[in-house]
């Protein structure tokens, strides 16, 4: 799904910026905002957008069928076609949101709240490996022959923030979810940045654990940094 933000008034030096960038690569910049949820991940997205005069594309995990069935049954129902078609159902549709995207770059910004690599991580976590080995090479396939976001802009928070935030929202937290905080976690540190599956992309890492105390000082960090990359 696309959503258009329209924040009236493009500085004029960035509009400068961006029309250079259009005279040089035949489209506008591509920018991909990732890391798990609870970061502010969706906050700095859609300040990226309102900046950029951008338009956001979006995973919807509520329209996916396999998806509804795996929360409606809490984990009792142990069928692993059903784990399969919910990642060939994320890849597919995270491939059209892209294809797309790089289309209509010809006429605006664009600012994914998604990239395509945490398809991968959650097949790691949840597929057996016989189902897992042809998913990968459908993956590698699509992977080698999409586009690749300008830049990427990592969000990142340690275990304990984030669930401080999931607590501070009601969520439930037990253990299970504690764990899968830590494994998200691990698998975006080791297979985004650190595995250069976006090498020939810019991309900025922030910390909001650390570096960051209010949502305000971020997304001022975050504009001033993406404003020198674009270039």
């Amino acid at each position: 799904m696309q959503e258009w933000i329209n924040n009236s008034v493009v500085v004029p030096e960035l509009q400068s910026t961006l029309k250079e960038f259009l005279l040089l690569q035949k489209r506008y910049p591509v920018i991909a905002v990732t890391w798990p949820a609870w970061v502010w991940k969706t906050t700095i997205t859609k300040e990226i957008a309102s900046y950029l005069w951008a338009i956001i594309y979006t995973e919807l995990p509520e329209n996916n069928p396999f998806l509804k069935i795996l929360k409606d049954t809490s984990g009792k129902v142990n069928d692993a076609t059903l784990w399969v078609n919910n990642q060939n159902y994320f890849l597919a549709t995270d491939v059209w949101e892209i294809t797309k995207a790089f289309i209509k770059s010809k006429e605006f910004p664009i600012v994914f709240d998604f990239s395509l690599t945490q398809t991968f991580i959650f097949s790691d976590i949840n597929l057996s490996w016989n189902y897992l080995k042809a998913f990968n090479s459908m993956y590698a396939i699509q992977f080698k022959t999409l586009p690749k976001p300008d830049i990427v802009v990592e969000v990142v928070a340690n275990d304990e923030i984030i669930i401080e935030r999931l607590t501070s929202r009601w969520k439930h937290i037990d253990e299970f979810v504690i764990k899968m905080v830590e494994k998200l976690n691990w698998y975006y540190k080791s297979w985004i940045v650190e595995d250069n599956y976006y090498l020939d992309s810019k991309y900025i890492r922030f910390n909001n654990s650390t570096q960051y105390n209010d949502v305000n000082s971020l997304k001022g960090r975050v504009i001033g940094e993406l404003s020198n990359l674009i270039k």
